[in-house]
């Protein structure tokens, strides 16, 4: 396919694949358990705003400077224009086709994860990290379509928008036009529990530390701070727990299929005080850290994790970016 790209039959690249999806094919070439997924590259991007009626239109928005006051009616002018064009119907059909062999490879219940991977995302200088939209539990190839335009409308933002102009106060000739995204379709894990494992402490700089975040259900809520989860830091090198606090975790994000989305129940009372990971569980986490920041040449990593029936799952890694390197 010229598109599409499987995860376990390609080589990590960020200029075809952006820094999600280099990040997804590493790890599974590196035999983690990743969950099955495909990746729309930049070249599907770049052809999609080449043979839009407004390309036009869309390079000039890229190419003019942005004013702060002026930031959300830019970005609703460059959404306007992404979303009436038309995906063209190669690309069309090459996403009905993998669609498909999922469907026949697992079963026609499949739900998947729609996601953004820019080609400034997920580096070791910046992280786009939760820049541009996520979709969850899509089904229909209708709702995959759909969700690929609105992935690629997010990366103009008002909210992205403003961090690429911080971004270019230290390159002052990068351009929206230099910035491509390509789109990670993952086969979703219905987790019963979710979270992040920074392999350094990122509240004290501490690389001889781990950090975990947990959740019950799926990490939707964690990942965008609207619960407060439960804390675990561990030492890196002897596994020891130095510290466990039990967060309040007063909502669970759980799937919601008839609308093809996810939605938040409030969490049981006794779940709320209860600690969601095993010592099983930390000790698995430990370990999968040590291998993938190993993987990465010793940088630490932000990675993102899910756990279903005591299996766990990687959905991503990225380098963390906030600690002081001095």
């Amino acid at each position: 396919m010229r598109y599409i790209k499987l995860f376990s039959d390609c080589n990590a690249n960020t200029e075809l694949l952006g820094g999600k999806g280099s990040n997804l094919v590493k790890l599974t070439k590196n035999k983690f358990n990743v969950p099955d997924g495909f990746i729309i590259t930049t070249e599907a991007y770049r052809d999609f705003i080449k043979n839009s009626k407004y390309q036009e239109k869309l390079t000039e928005l890229f190419c003019t400077k942005i004013n702060p006051k002026d930031v959300l009616s830019h970005s609703e002018k460059i959404k306007e224009y992404i979303l009436k064009s038309a995906i063209p119907d190669i690309i069309k059909r090459e996403v009905q086709e993998i669609y498909r062999e999922f469907i026949n490879k697992f079963d026609e219940n499949i739900r998947f994860s729609v996601r953004s991977s820019a080609t400034i995302e997920d580096g070791d200088k910046f992280s786009f990290a939760g820049q541009a939209d996520t979709y969850l539990f899509r089904k229909t190839l209708d709702e995959i379509l759909d969700s690929i335009k609105s992935c690629w409308s997010s990366l103009y933002s008002p909210r992205a928008l403003l961090y690429f102009a911080q971004i270019k106060k230290e390159n002052p000739t990068l351009s929206l036009d230099d910035i491509y995204m390509a789109i990670v379709v993952q086969k979703m894990v219905e987790s019963d529990i979710s979270g992040v494992l920074f392999t350094a402490n990122v509240l004290n700089n501490n690389i001889e530390e781990m950090l975990i975040n947990s959740t019950w259900g799926l990490g939707e809520a964690l990942v965008s701070g609207r619960i407060n989860p439960d804390t675990i830091l561990l030492n890196k090198n002897t596994k020891k727990v130095i510290k466990k606090i039990i967060g309040k975790k007063e909502k669970t994000t759980v799937a919601d299929y008839t609308n093809s989305r996810s939605k938040n129940i409030k969490t049981q009372p006794h779940l709320q005080k209860t600690c969601c990971l095993t010592k099983e569980h930390i000790l698995g986490l430990h370990k999968i850290g040590i291998k993938i920041e190993e993987m990465y040449d010793c940088c630490p990593q932000d990675i993102e994790w899910a756990i279903k029936n005591d299996e766990i799952f990687i959905l991503q890694t990225r380098p963390i970016t906030t600690l002081n390197k001095d």
